[in-house]
């Protein structure tokens, strides 16, 4: 089975550095078919509106040169420049580009699983043209896989724009693809500093990649009677994690550590867990997936029930999910390091405290009248805020009653 990754503005792309840099050397995907071709070659393409990242993506050796696609000038922070692309023709064909590659790379798959898309919900880019090209690959690919994996900016703001741009990603990630893993650049921050000083970009990149290979890279669980890995993973996640079309948002806690047993190691994740509201009422969580890697001794499965149990109690599973919680192994770590992990990844009511603020925030700048005149300019529509506003309240009414 094969997965084919879509990079999508700088941010997707420079997260796209570090998960690739881990993928390509995992021993069971060179053995696989899922992320890699036969000689070597990513299953990925990568896509960006300006130069400077694609060229620094082109000098890997892994990366078919073919499916880079740039242009020349950036959109500007802005969603509707990235959707609705540059009013003069010529320069233009990046989607195009994209769609064309994206076919011929699909004709290069023994069998299609489905695509991932990495990007921003703040970027011109990563939210503009990552939304326009959800809505292009569900249409072409209806009957296939479509993950998005998207990363929040920072509340205290990195552009004006953003809550805008973050709304409207959002409500077409809600409408056209099965699952949105989303990462919080604030928590992904907020980990970091309990470790360090000073936290830099590629530091949280690499945690944000490390994250995402936690859950995607083949287990031994999923593996074939015969012993192969087939790449179910990111679909399975899916499957385990989005028993609702209307819930659908994963969240991802993860940890590496070396020299402390799998009590301790869950003892410390769990630390970063947020479970509770303002008004200390418990989060409670839909579905739970438990992924342990650098099992090599077995020593996992008795401490399974113990770890089991800590995870019920600590995400409040809800009561009417009679297996509210999957549990994967796989005895190597993951590459790159010598620690054993555990990602948990969860469908947790705590994205509402997200969607709420989001939500709250563009309607008040909306409201003003705040820096619309960029989305008028560039063909946004009363109609797509509006669509905006209803997905996103739409959300948080489902996940207010899924937990009720």
């Amino acid at each position: 089975m094969s997965t084919v990754i879509l990079h999508v503005g700088q941010c997707g792309n420079q997260v796209g550095l570090p998960f690739w840099k881990r993928t390509v050397k995992d021993e069971n995907v060179k053995n696989g078919r899922t992320f890699l071709h036969e000689d070597g070659m990513q299953r990925s393409l990568h896509i960006d509106s300006e130069p400077k990242v694609i060229a620094k993506i082109s000098k890997t050796s892994t990366v078919r040169k073919k499916n880079l696609v740039c242009g020349q000038r950036g959109r500007g922070t802005n969603w509707a420049l990235g959707y609705n692309g540059l009013l003069k023709k010529g320069e233009d064909h990046i989607l195009e580009n994209t769609l064309e590659i994206l076919r011929k790379e699909i004709e290069r798959c023994d069998s299609f699983s489905g695509c991932i898309l990495m990007h921003s919900l703040s970027g011109g880019t990563g939210s503009g043209l990552g939304s326009r090209l959800c809505e292009m690959v569900r249409d072409e690919y209806p009957m296939n896989h479509l993950m998005s994996c998207s990363f929040a900016p920072c509340q205290s703001g990195e552009s004006p724009l953003q809550h805008y741009n973050s709304l409207l990603t959002t409500a077409y990630l809600n409408r056209y693809t099965d699952c949105n893993v989303l990462t919080h650049n604030d928590n992904i921050l907020e980990r970091l500093q309990k470790k360090m000083e000073t936290v830099s970009f590629n530091q949280m990149n690499e945690n944000i990649a490390a994250s995402l290979c936690g859950i995607f890279l083949p287990t031994d669980t999923l593996r074939t009677n015969s012993g192969a890995s087939i790449g179910m993973e990111p679909w399975e996640v899916v499957r385990s994690l989005c028993p609702y079309p209307g819930n659908k948002i994963i969240q991802i806690n993860h940890i590496a550590r070396s020299k402390l047993s799998w009590d301790a190691l869950m003892n410390q994740l769990l630390l970063g867990l947020h479970r509770y509201d303002k008004s200390k009422k418990p989060y409670k969580s839909l579905a739970t997936l438990i992924v342990a890697r650098g099992d090599s001794t077995g020593s996992f499965h008795s401490a399974m029930k113990t770890l089991e149990k800590k995870v019920k109690n600590a995400y409040s599973c809800v009561p009417w999910n009679p297996y509210p919680i999957d549990v994967w192994t796989a005895q190597g770590t993951l590459s790159g390091s010598k620690s054993a992990s555990l990602s948990v990844a969860s469908n947790h009511s705590s994205v509402v405290e997200y969607l709420d603020f989001l939500l709250t925030r563009a309607q008040t700048m909306y409201k003003a009248g705040a820096y619309l005149h960029w989305y008028w300019r560039y063909r946004a529509t009363e109609e797509d805020f509006n669509e905006a506003f209803e997905e996103i309240a739409s959300i948080i009414e489902n996940y207010k009653e899924a937990v009720r």
